[in-house]
C-alpha cells in the first residue's frame, strides 16, 4: 500500500456468473485502520479518507467545521471482463495529512470496503476484507468485530443505510470513527457512541429532558431519532453484542472495556467529569483508565452484565405454567382446569400458590388467571357473558390444592349450549420479585393448550404468526410482555381475546350523547370504538409509519395507546419477518371471520344491570347479539390495516370486500353474496398476476 494503493474484488449474479461492466460512479470503497487502545480506550477504527465537513446555514446547533470520514474519489477502476475488478485508490494512503493527518502503519490491522451506490443494478451486499498489511494476515491479528449483521437483521430485515448500499455494521465502522462529527448538530459519529443513542432514542436523559437526539445527513436531511424506541429492554447489550455468535469474536467486550463513551452514549446526563456532582458516583473520570477497575465483577460496581440485568427476565426462568387437562367441557358443562406452577431450574419442583411468596404479595403484584375461549376455529367466546368477544376468566390464585403440587379451578361460566369444535385454555399472570425495590412483576411465558367440546380430539388454533419471529425483536420474557407483565410470549393466548368479534369499547369513556352513531366526542380519537381484531391490530400497529390516519386503542383503565408514531424497523411488506410458511398469501382459511368495527352499541354505564357482562353498555341486546355486529370482510381486514388511503379501500369493496368501518355488514352476509364476497385471491394469491408475495418483494 502507498502512493498507488489498490484493490482487486469480484463481483458475481445470483447464479454465481461474473458480473461485467460495473460503472465507477457507481462504487464506494472505503479504508480504515484499527488502533489498538491503551489506557483505558477500547480498540477503534480510524479511517484514512476524511474531508471537512462545513456547517449548513439554518441547520442545527452546531458551532464550526468537522471532520468526517469518507469514501475514496479520484480512483480508477479496472474491469478484467469476468467479473474482476481492480480500484486503484484515489487517495495516497501512505501521506494522509489533510484534513488530519493518519499515518500509515503496515504493522495494524487494516479494513477496505466496498458498497454499490445504483438506483438501476441489483443491490449487492458489502465486500470487506480485513488484515495486516505487513504480513498479509487475516487470522491472528487484532480485531473488534462486535456486531453482525446477523443481529442487527434479526430486526432490521435487511440492514440498508444511506440509501440502501451499506448493509454491513463491519463496513459501517470504517467511517463511523471516534474523530467523525457531523457538523450541524455537533454530535459525534462514532459508532459505539451514535448506534446506541439512536436505540434508545425516546429514553435517552437528553431527549427526556427536551433536546432531541438529530443528526444531520446528506443533503442537510434532518434525521431525529428522539422518538425510536428500542422493542425490548434497552439493558440487553447481548441482543447486538452476541458472545455466540462466531463471527463477533469480540462481542463480549461491551462488558470487559467499558469507556465513557459507549457507557455515557445512553447515560449522557452523566458528567464524568464532575463526579459525583455530575451524576457519577465513582467520582471524577477524565479517562477510561480505570472504567474496568470499579465496573467489573469483583469492583465496586460490579460488572456491566450484574448492572444491566433485567430482573424480571433473569426470574422468569425460575418458573412454568403447565396445563395438565381440562375436563367437563361438552356444551353445558363447567370445565375444571387441573394445572401447577414449576420451576424448570429445580428439577420441576412446585410452587405452592397460598404460602411461596412470589405468589402472596400484596397490591396485585402477584396474579395467576386462567383463560377459557372457544372455538378455535375463529374465537368469539359467544355466551362468554364478557362483552364485546372476551374470553371467561379466572382466578387460579383460588384454586384448590390437590395435595400433590397441583391445583384445580372451576370455570364460574359453563360452555354455551350449541357451541362446537374445540376451545382453548391459558395460563398467564405474573408472581413478584419481592426482593427487590419496587417489587418487579415476573413476565412469566404463558401456556395455551386446546381442549374437545364436541370434536373428537382437540383441533387447535391455527398457526400464523411465529411466537419465535416475534421475539426476534422483542426478546425472551421482555418486550412481549404486555398488559402489565401479564401475558407474555405466547401468541395464541392474544388472538384469544384479540379476535374478530373484540372492539375496545369496554374500555372507552362514557359517551355524551349516548346515542350508537359511531361518534364518542370524550374519547381522544371521537370514536365509539375502534377494531381490535389480531389480524388488523398488529399490522396496524407496525405499519403507523405506512398507514393514514391515527391508530388508537383504549386500554384495561381506560387510557388511550397511540400507536401512530411507532417505527417499524424491519421491511414492512416482507410479510415473512412475522408469518409462517405461506400464511400471508390469499385465500385465507375460510373459517375466518370478519372483523368487528361496530357492535350497535356504545358506552352507557350501569345500562344492563340484569346482565353483568354487558353492564357499560346500551342497548344492552345490541352488544350481546354478535350475529348483527358490523363487520369488514377478513382480507380487507389485514390489508387494509396497513393500506387505509381511500383509493386502496375503493380496490378492496369493489372487488367483493367489505371496508366501511361503520356500520360494516353482518358476519352473515359476508361471502353468501357477490357484494361481500372477496375476490382477492384471484389477483394476488399464489402465482397470481399481483401476487403478495412478488408484489411485498418478500424475502
Amino acid at each position: 500500500m502507498g502512493a498507488t494503493s489498490s484493490v482487486d474484488f469480484k463481483i458475481v449474479d445470483q447464479n454465481g456468473l461474473g458480473y461485467v461492466g460495473l460503472p465507477l460512479s457507481t462504487l464506494e470503497v472505503t479504508l480504515a485502520k484499527l488502533i489498538p487502545g491503551v489506557n483505558g480506550d477500547d480498540n477503534a477504527w480510524q479511517s484514512y479518507i476524511n474531508v471537512t465537513a462545513p456547517l449548513t446555514a439554518g441547520l442545527g446547533t452546531g458551532t464550526q467545521a468537522t471532520v468526517e470520514a469518507t469514501t475514496d474519489t479520484g480512483g480508477a477502476l479496472a474491469d478484467h471482463k469476468d467479473g474482476t475488478y481492480t480500484y486503484t485508490f484515489g487517495t495516497n494512503i501512505s501521506a494522509v495529512t489533510q484534513p488530519i493527518a493518519v499515518p500509515f502503519d503496515q504493522t495494524l490491522t487494516h479494513r477496505v470496503g466496498i458498497s454499490v451506490r445504483s438506483s438501476t443494478l441489483p443491490q449487492a451486499n458489502n465486500g470487506i476484507y480485513t488484515w495486516q498489511p505487513s504480513t498479509g494476515n487475516t487470522t491472528g491479528i487484532l480485531t473488534q468485530d462486535m456486531v453482525d449483521s446477523t443481529s442487527c437483521n434479526s430486526c432490521h430485515d435487511h440492514l440498508s443505510a444511506h440509501g440502501g448500499p451499506r448493509q454491513d455494521p463491519r463496513l459501517c465502522v470504517t467511517c463511523h470513527n471516534p474523530g467523525s462529527v457531523e457538523p450541524n448538530s455537533g454530535n459525534t459519529l462514532d459508532f459505539k457512541v451514535m448506534f446506541h443513542k439512536i436505540h434508545d432514542g425516546k429514553n435517552l436523559p437528553s431527549v427526556v429532558a427536551g433536546t432531541p437526539y438529530v443528526i444531520y445527513g446528506y443533503g442537510g436531511s434532518k434525521n431525529d431519532f428522539s422518538g425510536v424506541v428500542f422493542p425490548q429492554s434497552v439493558e440487553n447489550c447481548a441482543k447486538c453484542h452476541n458472545p455466540a455468535d462466531t463471527n463477533t469474536p469480540d462481542a463480549g467486550r461491551y462488558a470487559t472495556a467499558p469507556t465513557m463513551q459507549a457507557c455515557g452514549a445512553c447515560h449522557d446526563n452523566v458528567n464524568f467529569a464532575q463526579g459525583v456532582a455530575g451524576g457519577h458516583p465513582g467520582g471524577v473520570v477524565t479517562d477510561n483508565t480505570q472504567c474496568s477497575i470499579c465496573h467489573s465483577a469483583n469492583g465496586v460496581a460490579g460488572s456491566v452484565d450484574q448492572s444491566h440485568a433485567i430482573v424480571g427476565k433473569v426470574d422468569a426462568a425460575n418458573f412454568q405454567y403447565n396445563i395438565i387437562s381440562v375436563t367437563k367441557s361438552q356444551p353445558g358443562q363447567t370445565p375444571s382446569v387441573q394445572f401447577s406452577v414449576t420451576n424448570p431450574n429445580n428439577n420441576n419442583s412446585f410452587y405452592n400458590l397460598a404460602t411461596d411468596p412470589a405468589w402472596t404479595a400484596s397490591g396485585g403484584n402477584s396474579r395467576l388467571e386462567i383463560d377459557m375461549a372457544w372455538s378455535t376455529t375463529d374465537y368469539q367466546n359467544i355466551g362468554s357473558a364478557t362483552y364485546p368477544g372476551q374470553p371467561v376468566s379466572f382466578n387460579a390464585l383460588t384454586a384448590t390444592s390437590n395435595g400433590d403440587g397441583t391445583y384445580t379451578a372451576t370455570s364460574p361460566t359453563a360452555i354455551p349450549a350449541g357451541t362446537t369444535g374445540s376451545g382453548a385454555v391459558a395460563i398467564e399472570g405474573h408472581p413478584a420479585d419481592t426482593t427487590v425495590t419496587p417489587v418487579v412483576k415476573i413476565p412469566v411465558t404463558s401456556a395455551v393448550q386446546y381442549f374437545a367440546i364436541t370434536d373428537a380430539q382437540p383441533v387447535a388454533r391455527r398457526t400464523i404468526v411465529a411466537t419465535t419471529n416475534c421475539e426476534n425483536c422483542h426478546g425472551q420474557n421482555d418486550g412481549l410482555s404486555l398488559h402489565g407483565a401479564n401475558r407474555t410470549d405466547n401468541v395464541q393466548l392474544c388472538v384469544m381475546c384479540h379476535n374478530p368479534d373484540a372492539t375496545d369499547l369496554s374500555q372507552r369513556p362514557t359517551d355524551p350523547d349516548g346515542t350508537v352513531n359511531g361518534v364518542n366526542t370524550a374519547a381522544v380519537d371521537g370514536l365509539e370504538q375502534r377494531q381490535i381484531d389480531f389480524k388488523y391490530e398488529i399490522h396496524a400497529i407496525h405499519s403507523a409509519a405506512f398507514r393514514t390516519g391515527d391508530f388508537v386503542i383504549y386500554q384495561n383503565g381506560g387510557t388511550p395507546n397511540n400507536f401512530s408514531t411507532v417505527l417499524y424497523p424491519g421491511i414492512l411488506n416482507d410479510c415473512s419477518q412475522c408469518h409462517t410458511g405461506t400464511t400471508y398469501e390469499p385465500p385465507l382459511a375460510a373459517t375466518d371471520l370478519g372483523t368487528t368495527t361496530n357492535t350497535n352499541a356504545t358506552v352507557v354505564p350501569n345500562a344492563c344491570p340484569a346482565s353483568p357482562g354487558a353492564t357499560n353498555y346500551a342497548p344492552c341486546a345490541a352488544v350481546e347479539n354478535t350475529v348483527l355486529y358490523g363487520r369488514i370482510s377478513p382480507t380487507a381486514s389485514v390489508c387494509s390495516a396497513c393500506h387505509s388511503d381511500p383509493t386502496s379501500m375503493a380496490h378492496m369493496g369493489q372487488n367483493g370486500g367489505s371496508v366501511t368501518p361503520y356500520p360494516g355488514v353482518a358476519e352473515a352476509t359476508i361471502g353468501s353474496s357477490t357484494v361481500t364476497t372477496e375476490t382477492c385471491a384471484v389477483c394476488h394469491g399464489a402465482g397470481a398476476v399481483e401476487d403478495v408475495a412478488v408484489v411485498h418483494s418478500v424475502q
